[in-house]
C-alpha cells in the first residue's frame, strides 16, 4: 500500500482485546474504531486501551462502510464470520479473521471468493504459529534439516473446560463444531505447516460428547451450556499425497491430569525429529533431536518469548498490508484445516475413510 500507516478497526472485543493491543503496538498502525453489540463490553476495552469514545461503535457496517479504515479483525461468534468478511470485502477492506475461517467449508470458499474478487488481504489469526518456538521450528524445516517430514502427531487435550461464555458453542448450527474447530484447529495448523502444507487426501476420524450431555467439567464449573449438540473430543488421521500422515486429537474435557491446558506439535524426519510442548517448563518448550557425530543428541534453543501470539500475528498482518505481501497464514491454510475437520466429523458419522 501506498500509505505510510495503516488503519485498523476491530470488530468483536471479546477475543479482539487482543487484536486491539496488536494494532496499538504497532508503529505504523493507528486504530481507528472498535465495534461491539455488547456496550458494557465495548466501553470497558475502550476505557482499558484509551480508544475515544467516538471511535467506539455498536453496528459493524458504520465501521465498514468508513472510507478512512483500511483493514478489519474480525473477532466474532463463528457464524458470524462469513457474512461480516463478505460485506468487509465489499466496502474494500483488507481482513484479519480469527479462526476458524468460517463455520462450515462452503462459507470458507465464499469467503476466499469475496478477497480474490476484491483484491483483498485475507489472513487466518492462526497466532499459535507466531510463537517464537514454531518460527524457530519452521526455519529449520525451510533449511531441510529435518529432511522429509514423514509423520507428524499433534494435540490440545484440556481436562476441563466445555465453555459456557456465549451458548453458541455448544450449538453446531453457530459454531460449526466443538473441541475439534475450537483448539484442534489451531495443533491442526501448527503441524500442517510445519509440514509444509501437504495436500490432504484422505482422513479418518472419530468425536466424542461424553461430558457435555451431562452437563459436567464446564468452566466455570457452576454454569451448564443450554444446549450440546457438538463433540467435547475428536480424533483424526489424516493422509497426504505426498506419503506423509498426520495423527491429531483435541478435547475441551477429558479425564486427566487436573487444569491441564497444554498443546503439542511433534515432528518426525528423516534426520531430524522435534518436539514442541507447551506444558513444558520455561524454555524447554522445543526441543530437537537428530544424530551428531553417529549418536543422538538433543538440542534445546535459546528463545525470546513471553510475548503475546497474538500482537505477534497482528503485527504480521499489517507488516504484509504495508509490503504487499501475501500472509504466511493465507485463507486458504484455513479452507484446507475446515475440510479435514469436515472429513473427520463425516468419518465418524458413517465409521468410515473419507476421500478428499
Amino acid at each position: 500500500m501506498a500509505e505510510s500507516n495503516i488503519r485498523a478497526a476491530v470488530i468483536g472485543v471479546g477475543v479482539g482485546w487482543n487484536h486491539i493491543e496488536g494494532y496499538q503496538t504497532h508503529p505504523h498502525c493507528e486504530l481507528a474504531a472498535i465495534c461491539d453489540i455488547n456496550t458494557t463490553l465495548l466501553n470497558e476495552r475502550g476505557d482499558k486501551f484509551g480508544v475515544p469514545p467516538q471511535h467506539r461503535f455498536t453496528d459493524y457496517r458504520e465501521v465498514l462502510r468508513a472510507r478512512e479504515i483500511d483493514a478489519v479483525s474480525i473477532a466474532l461468534p463463528n457464524w458470524l464470520h462469513e457474512p461480516v468478511a463478505l460485506e468487509a470485502f465489499a466496502n474494500g477492506k483488507h481482513v484479519l479473521i480469527e479462526k476458524p475461517l468460517a463455520a462450515s467449508v462452503e462459507g470458507g470458499q465464499r469467503i476466499i471468493e469475496a478477497a480474490r474478487a476484491a483484491s483483498k488481504t485475507l489472513m487466518v489469526c492462526y497466532n499459535h504459529r507466531y510463537r517464537p518456538e514454531i518460527v524457530w521450528l519452521k526455519s529449520l524445516a525451510r533449511a531441510g534439516e529435518f529432511g522429509h517430514i514423514y509423520a507428524a502427531k499433534a494435540g490440545w487435550l484440556r481436562e476441563g473446560w466445555i465453555p459456557t461464555h456465549g451458548a453458541w458453542f455448544t450449538q453446531r448450527e453457530r459454531s460449526g463444531g466443538g473441541a475439534l474447530i475450537d483448539l484442534g484447529v489451531h495443533v491442526l495448523d501448527l503441524a500442517l505447516w510445519l509440514m509444509d502444507y501437504p495436500t490432504p487426501i484422505s482422513v479418518s476420524g472419530a468425536a466424542f460428547a461424553e461430558f457435555g450431555p451431562r452437563g459436567q467439567k464446564t468452566r466455570p464449573r457452576s454454569l451448564k451450556p443450554e444446549r450440546f449438540d457438538v463433540e467435547d473430543s475428536g480424533f483424526g488421521f489424516v493422509r497426504f499425497a505426498n506419503g506423509s500422515a498426520l495423527q491429531f486429537e483435541s478435547a475441551w474435557a477429558t479425564h486427566r491430569e487436573p487444569n491441564q491446558d497444554a498443546y503439542y506439535v511433534r515432528l518426525f524426519g528423516s534426520e531430524a525429529g522435534a518436539n514442541f510442548f507447551t506444558g513444558a517448563p520455561p524454555g524447554e518448550t522445543v526441543t530437537v533431536f537428530k544424530y551428531i557425530n553417529d549418536q543422538p543428541a538433543s538440542i534445546i534453543p535459546r528463545l525470546q518469548t513471553g510475548v503475546s501470539s497474538h500482537r505477534l500475528a497482528v503485527h504480521h498482518f499489517v507488516d504484509c498490508l504495508l509490503e504487499g505481501k501475501t500472509p504466511e497464514s493465507p485463507g486458504e491454510h484455513g479452507l484446507i484445516g475446515l475440510q479435514i475437520i469436515d472429513a473427520i466429523y463425516r468419518s465418524a458419522q458413517h465409521c468410515c475413510e473419507v476421500k478428499l
